[in-house]
């Protein structure tokens, strides 16, 4: 399987990492030019409990996108960070994802 065929089975990547580092920016900038959603989020908080996330876009204004990830299935997501970003922060971000799915109702 190709790069491309795998990037077109993920549902987003999520950048991890400060807003005003531009090696993060840098890597946000990959996936969206490749056609991959991707949200650059500085904290786990970005990604809420009502199922959005506040996050900077690629060319910087900071957002909030509601319904952002699949909660009817199973999500495929990717994840990096910047190279200053603790993997601490990485661990939360990725709890709160799977603290999202898990509280979601079951479909039907």
């Amino acid at each position: 399987m190709s790069e491309a065929e795998s990037a077109s089975e993920l549902d987003f990547i999520l950048v991890v990492g400060g807003w005003d580092s531009s090696n993060t920016a840098h890597l946000l900038e990959i996936p969206v030019h490749a056609g991959v959603p991707a949200y650059h989020i500085n904290v786990p908080s970005c990604i809420s409990a009502d199922g959005s996330i506040t996050h900077r876009t690629i060319n910087g204004d900071i957002v909030t996108t509601p319904n952002f990830i699949p909660l009817d299935r199973k999500a495929i997501v990717g994840i990096t960070s910047g190279a200053s970003t603790p993997d601490s922060v990485v661990q939360e971000c990725l709890e709160q994802l799977v603290l999202l799915k898990s509280l979601s109702p079951v479909p039907a």
